[in-house]
């Protein structure tokens, strides 16, 4: 009555066509952030909102998503609810483990984690004790993770966390 609606959604570009990927139930907009060489898909859905800087994204992301053959996984959270840093999936390497940031306890701040079917979403911390929060980014197929940390300044610094390490 009056007022639009806008909403986005989810898409994946497959044998030149757009084929949307389901949302959560109740998280009208996602989006797809991340895709893997065997057709894996990974992202985030939620509720449309302002600009998020810690995720450069519209949205307050409420649930990291992934897609395999057409089913859609909730990857789970650290504790929050998503309406701090949010809570999303960035990237998904060839052995489908998967990367990205959670909201934590209270959502007092938000963690990079690192995801398995094995192990679950595992909250990677932050760079040094001190540190605000983090994100997790990118992996390659060994399971090297890389993200950013960010200070009580908001400064953001860069870490590589080896397989199985800590962060450095």
């Amino acid at each position: 009555l009056g007022q639009s609606l806008h909403q986005f959604k989810p898409v994946i570009w497959s044998l030149g066509e757009i084929r949307e990927l389901r949302t959560l139930s109740g998280d009208p907009d996602g989006v797809a952030l991340g895709t893997n060489d065997h057709g894996d898909v990974v992202g985030t859905s939620g509720i449309c909102a302002p600009f998020n800087p810690n995720t450069s994204e519209n949205l307050t992301a409420h649930h990291a998503l992934l897609w395999h053959k057409g089913e859609m996984t909730d990857l789970g959270n650290l504790g929050g609810t998503g309406s701090n840093g949010g809570i999303l999936a960035f990237n998904i390497n060839n052995r489908g483990q998967v990367v990205g940031l959670s909201d934590i306890k209270d959502d007092a701040s938000f963690h990079a984690f690192l995801w398995t079917r094995e192990t679950g979403m595992q909250d990677l911390g932050t760079l040094h004790a001190d540190d605000f929060g983090s994100s997790a980014t990118g992996l390659d197929d060994k399971g090297n993770v890389v993200g950013l940390s960010i200070d009580s300044t908001g400064t953001p610094h860069a870490f590589l966390r080896p397989i199985g390490g800590k962060m450095i």
